[in-house]
């Protein structure tokens, strides 16, 4: 019986050395990019931010331009409408 040469031994631990080399390299290297990506991501969030915060204070300039004289203009129909309902209602009481 023949035993397995020691020179064997060492190209199989060497062969298995490199692959958990290679390994833990494509690792490392994922990790970089992926703390790259997060800066990136981190860029667009606070782009998109401001970009928010500006349309958000053009909505309140318009509503401040248009919407709220308009529920001005409502509020006056409004108090005219009941203060006609109200003689109308007068005069009805009055006739009976």
């Amino acid at each position: 019986m023949e035993t397995i040469p020691p020179v064997f031994w060492m190209v199989i631990v060497s062969l298995l050395t490199i692959l958990l080399s290679f390994i833990l390299y494509e690792i490392g290297m994922l990790i970089k990019e992926s703390r790259n990506t997060l800066k990136n991501v981190e860029n667009i969030t606070s782009d998109t931010s401001k970009m928010v915060s500006t349309v958000k204070g053009t909505v309140e300039e318009v509503n401040e331009a248009i919407i709220q004289p308009i529920r001005g203009i409502g509020a006056g129909v409004s108090a005219i409408s009941g203060f006609l309902s109200g003689l109308k209602a007068g005069k009805s009481e009055e006739e009976k």
